[in-house]
């Protein structure tokens, strides 16, 4: 009996024959049982160790290559981060400016503000500041006071009269640094300090011209600063021109004001000031007084020396070596 659909290879679905096939006797011990079965294990057990031996072949392959790989990575990598060491720089950290150099590259209000703000917290520094520090010139003193004076003409109003209070007031607080700053100038020009009279009168000069060539408020307090201001000055110029006038003799002070035409300077200033330098300007006249009187009399001296030189005459030459002798 037959399952339904299904049938041997070489049969015919229509055919009821049967179809005999010839097989080896299963009695004949040459003849194995299973051929088929024994030449398939054969095969597959060769075509295993085949397979076997490709897979070893193929994994000691892999693991030479991967061997081969890391190690050329490996050098390559070491070879990699020798040249990096090689190049490698050392660290750079930002760091201030040296001294010398943050100077050099202040401004001068900057640079200022600086020693200004060392001395108040080490106000022991000033006096060797103080010490150290070079004197300014005399031309740099007076650009500074002329500098101070445009200061005050320059925050004048534009639409209100120039001698207001208005304006007196708008101008007071550089006009108090101009004036300051005159007389802290004034100081380190008078003697002991200033040796050099000429430098001293000459600075004298200048300041005075700044100082009276404010405009003319008329604030009562400005007319008696000025005023005041004024006279000071003068009494500074009658302190440098006196400061040789224990020396006996001493024709410095008369040559200084042949000079410096200091006669004309201080009648400007005596006219434009109401009279503020009038003892200066008599006690100029005084040295030139003096100083010609004592030319005078040196030469009417000289000439009263010659004329008795004159008038006594000995004849020496009865008294010589040689008329001594003969005797």
């Amino acid at each position: 009996m037959m399952s339904t659909n299904f049938q041997w290879p070489g049969t015919n679905k229509n055919d009821n024959t049967e179809v005999s096939v010839e097989t080896p006797s299963s009695t004949d011990p040459h003849v194995p049982r299973y051929p088929f079965t024994a030449m398939s294990h054969a095969t597959a057990s060769t075509t295993m160790k085949k397979r076997k031996r490709d897979d070893f072949d193929g994994d000691k392959s892999t693991t030479i290559t991967m061997n081969t790989t890391t190690t050329r990575k490996y050098i390559q990598s070491s070879l990699g981060s020798s040249k990096f060491k090689k190049a490698k720089t050392p660290k750079i950290s930002g760091q201030p400016l040296p001294l010398p150099r943050l100077i050099e590259s202040l401004d001068k209000s900057n640079l200022q503000k600086l020693v200004q703000d060392l001395i108040t917290v080490h106000p022991e520094l000033q006096s060797t500041l103080i010490k150290i520090s070079p004197r300014p010139s005399i031309q740099d003193s007076i650009q500074l006071l002329q500098d101070k004076f445009d200061m005050i003409i320059s925050h004048l109003p534009y639409k209100c009269d120039v001698e207001s209070d208005y304006s007196y007031l708008r101008i007071k607080p550089h006009l108090q640094e101009f004036l300051s700053s005159v007389s802290d100038f004034i100081l380190n020009y008078l003697p002991p300090l200033e040796t050099n009279m000429t430098h001293s009168l000459q600075f004298l000069h200048e300041t005075t011209k700044l100082v009276y060539n404010l405009p003319n408020f008329t604030n009562q307090e400005f007319q008696y600063t000025k005023s005041s201001a004024l006279e000071q000055i003068a009494n500074c110029w009658l302190i440098v021109l006196s400061q040789d006038e224990e020396k006996e003799g001493n024709t410095d002070v008369v040559k200084v004001i042949q000079e410096l035409e200091l006669l004309e300077k201080l009648h400007e200033h005596n006219e434009i000031s109401f009279n503020k330098f009038e003892k200066v300007v008599d006690y100029c006249k005084d040295k030139l007084e003096q100083h010609e009187l004592i030319m005078n009399n040196n030469e009417a001296g000289s000439g009263v020396t010659s004329s008795i030189s004159d008038l006594i005459t000995v004849d020496y030459s009865k008294y010589s070596i040689a008329n001594t002798t003969s005797i």
